[in-house]
């Protein structure tokens, strides 16, 4: 299990990305090159007080979404330019 750390006003927190599914969020996030996270994949694995759960993962989300907007943007682009190479094979 891949164990990360974010810093959060509530402390240090350890999250993870879910380890269930076929394949999971956690392979994926290793092995797939253009996987966009959903907020649902992240797992808070700290002890968090129940009533501040959902802001902790809020908080981590949030700080998260410059470096997907970025990934997104990227594919993005390499799907363009996948296309461009298509077409001028044709």
């Amino acid at each position: 299990m891949i164990k990360l750390k974010a810093k959060t006003k509530h402390g240090d927190i350890e999250w993870k990305w879910k380890d269930t599914g076929h394949p999971s969020a956690e392979y994926k996030s290793i092995h797939h090159q253009w996987w966009i996270p959903k907020k649902s994949d992240l797992q808070i694995v700290s002890k968090v007080d129940i009533l501040f759960k959902q802001d902790v993962k809020d908080e981590i989300w949030n700080d998260m979404q410059s470096d997907l907007d970025y990934l997104k943007d990227i594919y993005k682009l390499h799907k363009q330019n996948k296309k461009k190479i298509a077409q001028g094979e044709s």
